[in-house]
């Protein structure tokens, strides 16, 4: 009887590779890191300093977007309490822009 295997003969075996020669880079590189700490205490500083340092900055570039985000919704807003002939043409609610497909 024919069996219909989708896998090949080594699929298994290049799983297996993958994950032990991952989980000897990363025990190499965190005993490395573990070295250097102890040789540079400082480090330690750095890399906490670092974490705040991205998160700092993250949060700030979030804002930023959140605060252009409320200057448009107030513009819109501003447009729809003046009187209708008097908005900017931007503002005409007849205008349609048609896609060709």
């Amino acid at each position: 009887m024919y069996y219909n295997n989708n896998f090949p003969d080594n699929f298994f075996a290049k799983g297996h590779r993958t994950l032990t020669w991952g989980t000897i880079l990363l025990g190499g590189l965190l005993f490395f890191l573990a070295i250097m700490i102890f040789a540079y205490p400082a480090l330690i500083a750095y890399f906490i300093a670092a974490v705040i340092l991205f998160a700092g900055l993250s949060i700030l570039a979030i804002g930023w977007k959140i605060w252009r985000f409320r200057n448009e919704i107030t513009k819109l807003d501003k447009i729809e309490d003046e009187p209708f002939h008097y908005r900017p043409p931007r503002a005409n609610p007849t205008h349609f822009t048609y896609f060709r497909w």
